[in-house]
């Protein structure tokens, strides 16, 4: 399937919108409730937020041929740095699918 350039803007537009309103739904939720183990494989709340997050960040790696972190670290499962750094990767996206 070829998709064309502007949908594939459009796409990571919406998912850069999205990201935003589910990190500022996830900043609502108690701590206890962010990090319940929902005995799912990313556990958590804020360990599938993580894991959404690692694979958009080893994804652009490998696009700009750039060998990938490794994809989830502890440090990831926390809402402050999803916060910080997953709109930067993002960005990231936006500006490759500019080009």
């Amino acid at each position: 399937m070829i998709v064309s350039a502007d949908t594939l803007r459009t796409h990571l537009n919406y998912t850069a919108w999205a990201t935003a309103r589910l990190l500022e739904a996830a900043a609502k939720l108690s701590p206890e409730k962010l990090t319940r183990d929902f005995g799912t494989a990313d556990k958590s709340v804020v360990g599938t937020l993580a894991h959404t997050f690692a694979a958009d960040r080893v994804w652009i790696a490998r696009i700009q041929g750039q060998p990938p972190e490794k994809f989830i670290t502890d440090a990831d499962r926390n809402l402050a740095l999803l916060n910080r750094e997953w709109p930067v990767v993002l960005q990231t996206w936006q500006g490759w699918a500019a080009g």
